[in-house]
């Protein structure tokens, strides 16, 4: 069950890295945003992340304010670099990742590195745009939402 905090941020609940890479992505996060069981997904962090990442929905980017930055990126459109390479490109990293039926990607361990995370490490997911949701180690919102009870956890 996803919680609504203080100031309306929306958290769909914790999920750890495991040591293979794997992750799990949570339901109600991936229904929210049309994201289908057994697709690939696009990652990318936010110019001003360093503990983190966004999960994008691909058909929302065409229209959006991140159709420019896609456009230079083919390769990552196509699918035609390998699952788990990252890509920077102004400021920010990006990847795709391939979602299983059970809701987990897997990441190669350097490719979670690059986005400043290790295996173990527990991350919040929760709302962000309407193109993305996040999934954080650090910042306000972890602090607000170790506050919370009713975060579901996924380990």
């Amino acid at each position: 069950m996803a919680v609504t905090a203080k100031g309306g941020k929306y958290f769909y609940a914790w999920s750890t890295i495991l040591p293979d890479g794997s992750f799990y992505l949570p339901d109600q996060a991936l229904q929210e945003y049309n994201i289908k069981l057994n697709s690939n997904i696009i990652i990318m962090t936010g110019r001003n992340t360093s503990r983190g990442f966004s999960v994008v929905c691909k058909d929302l980017i065409p229209n959006s304010p991140l159709a420019s930055i896609f456009s230079s990126l083919p390769e990552l459109q196509n699918y035609s670099v390998s699952e788990g390479k990252t890509i920077s490109f102004k400021e920010r990293v990006f990847c795709w990742a391939a979602l299983n039926q059970e809701r987990y990607i897997t990441l190669p361990l350097q490719t979670w590195q690059q986005f400043g995370l290790n295996p173990g490490n527990k991350l919040l997911c929760m709302r962000a745009t309407h193109l993305a949701f996040n999934i954080l180690s650090e910042g306000p919102y972890i602090e607000l939402a170790k506050q919370m009870r009713d975060i579901l956890v996924y380990e």
